[in-house]
């Protein structure tokens, strides 16, 4: 994917929170920076989801739309059959969950954005990129070289004291070049390491860096993790009628609007 980073580079440096060439960046900067490739206007697409336990292993595929910079959100189930049209719906702080067999749209609590989504090792805030939300304070821990050179930022996110978040802290390694984020590391409330997720296969998009494959392991059970992998069609920056963000269409497709 090298040869999309000049042009990435480029771009990045004539946004505003770019710093000036030779002064080093802080750590809001480049959260700023990673937020930029993450959070957009609007987004529409695919995903399929994998999940993998010793003894079996599920597969699911959803549809994903987003807009006003990750408030509004819905998932729909697209399969296996069993799950096929249930969905959610995030409006704000506000959560829902839809089952056709229930026929009515439940209330979830916010905290159940960090919660394990459909028994898999990622989260609902993973699927649509919530994840670097201004929810955390934020401070650059390091820079180091990898093997091939690249300058690599450390990035540790601590939930400010009024978010519903469950975790204690979460660590970051980025891309300096572009603010691609590469790992994510989740810690809990005892300071344990508990899962760790990687990011791959990045596209570039208006001026963002992408990755459309997400691998996440649960590090308190071996051998369990989950694989997130995007449709590459997928589409930003994108008219969505506002009633694809409401209750009688997390019920109804016939009720979300013209696209």
């Amino acid at each position: 994917m090298s040869r999309f980073y000049a042009l990435t580079l480029l771009l990045l440096l004539m946004l505003p929170w770019a710093a000036s060439a030779g002064e080093p960046r802080s750590g809001a900067d480049l959260l700023a920076c990673a937020r930029h490739n993450w959070v957009t206007s609007s987004y529409h697409g695919s995903e399929d989801l994998k999940v993998f336990r010793a003894d079996f292993s599920k597969e699911f595929r959803m549809e994903v739309w987003s807009a006003q910079e990750n408030k509004q959100v819905m998932i729909r189930l697209l399969a296996p059959a069993a799950e096929a049209g249930s969905g959610y719906l995030l409006k704000g702080d506000q959560l829902w969950y839809y089952s056709p067999a229930a026929g009515q749209a439940v209330p979830l609590p916010s905290a159940s954005l960090s919660q394990a989504f459909l028994g898999s090792d990622l989260n609902l805030e993973d699927l649509y990129r919530g994840t670097l939300s201004e929810q955390y304070t934020v401070k650059l821990a390091g820079s180091r070289k990898d093997k091939s050179g690249r300058l690599i930022d450390h990035l540790v996110l601590t939930p400010k004291p009024e978010a519903p978040v469950v975790y204690g802290r979460l660590e970051l390694d980025l891309l300096d070049s572009n603010c691609a984020v590469l790992l994510m590391d989740t810690y809990d409330q005892r300071n344990s390491l508990i899962r760790e997720t990687s990011f791959s296969d990045f596209v570039v998009r208006g001026g963002r860096v992408i990755p459309t494959k997400t691998i996440s392991n649960d590090l308190l059970h071996q051998g369990n993790y989950s694989e997130s992998t995007v449709d590459p069609s997928f589409e930003l920056d994108i008219a969505i009628p506002p009633e694809r963000f409401s209750l009688a269409c997390l019920a109804d497709d016939s009720q979300c609007g013209s696209p």
